[in-house]
């Protein structure tokens, strides 16, 4: 059984609440966002006590009570300022705006309820929900086990509702093209 968890204002990064995706052509597409937590954050807590209640759950020898993360096992939430990236790169320096926070990676198969500060279901024509917004979250905690190597707690996305408008990430290619307004160049082509 998963452990249900409510996160209030977090801010939302890699965003495929819309439309799923997929790693490679042989993977299941799904619908995915990492969430920025700060460190000092009123959830943080609950989060952790649920990916351990998780872990202990599906793997109780190895999350015996009092014990550290086992070694092996992976977590749905990072450090960003410690742990590093695929590449071997610490994470916060690869995206300085993790910097300070945790790092919580969720997922779903199904596409995650999608709301309004007024709970009213929003669409991607909206706009409202984008990388760099902040959200509440409805998630849940799972102990998974893949064959006998790969094992841990992974994030189920279940629902978000926009809460408040933050400088978006990603770059605007818009803004790109300010520095040539007003200069003429008929002779480009020339």
């Amino acid at each position: 059984m998963s452990k249900k968890i409510m996160l209030r204002n977090v801010r939302l990064s890699y965003e495929h609440i819309f439309q799923p995706s997929a790693m490679d052509d042989n993977s299941t597409p799904k619908y995915s966002a990492e969430l920025l937590i700060p460190k000092d954050h009123p959830d943080l807590p609950a989060v952790k006590r649920a990916i351990f209640e998780a872990g202990a759950e599906k793997f109780p020898t190895a999350f015996a009570q009092g014990k550290p993360w086992p070694m092996g096992f992976t977590a749905a939430l990072k450090d960003a300022d410690v742990d590093r990236d695929n590449n071997g790169l610490i994470i916060a320096e690869k995206n300085p705006e993790s910097k300070g926070h945790y790092i919580l990676k969720t997922q779903s198969t199904r596409r995650p309820v999608t709301l309004g500060r007024r709970k009213e279901q929003l669409t991607e024509a909206d706009g409202v929900i984008y990388s760099g917004c902040y959200i509440n979250v409805s998630a849940a905690f799972d102990g998974y086990e893949y064959g006998k190597i790969k094992k841990g707690v992974t994030c189920y996305l279940n629902g978000v509702q926009f809460v408040q408008d933050g400088e978006p990430f990603g770059a605007n290619a818009i803004n790109d093209f300010d520095t040539l307004d007003g200069e003429e160049h008929d002779d480009f082509m020339r």
